[in-house]
């Protein structure tokens, strides 16, 4: 392949990525994609196109709200809240004030918004974390047992 060629390539390539890094929501999807990518050229092409778009996107998110969010991609905001995440505590310890602190087997920890000594929850225990209303996140063992958390690693 000719040398301008193989430049008419990569920059038809490059511009083939930017549109779907004007959505900074999705460029974990973009990175995912230029991952699959097999011929090495069009892969580095890719990868390019998003480094150069990273100071764009970091602006894009300074300052984003749930509110902004929800206004720009409804349907986006909708499918993240449709997910949930499934672990397991792997350790559990108390905060200065009662609170709980889990600490997942995924390494994430999480601490009780306030706490509720009446539910109990243990080590070793399957538990998941799912959206709740107003931006909130629960961890809920079972129907009866769920408490709000926030992340703290």
């Amino acid at each position: 392949m000719s040398r301008s060629a193989c430049w008419s390539l990569v920059l038809f390539l490059a511009a083939a990525c930017l549109p779907a890094l004007a959505r900074t929501e999705n460029l974990d999807e973009t990175l995912r994609r230029c991952a699959k990518e097999s011929d090495p050229a069009q892969r580095l092409a890719c990868f390019d196109a998003i480094v150069s778009r990273l100071p764009q996107v970091e602006a894009d998110r300074f300052g984003m709200t749930a509110d902004i969010e929800r206004k720009r991609e409804p349907v986006a905001v909708q499918q993240a809240k449709a997910q949930v995440l499934t672990g397991r505590i792997s350790a559990l310890r108390q905060a200065p004030h009662g609170e709980r602190i889990f600490t997942l087997d995924n390494r994430q920890v999480w601490i009780e918004a306030e706490a509720r000594p009446n539910i109990q929850f243990a080590a070793g225990e399957e538990v998941h974390i799912e959206h709740g209303a107003m931006s909130s996140l629960w961890l809920v063992a079972d129907k009866h047992r769920e408490v709000r958390v926030t992340r703290l690693q």
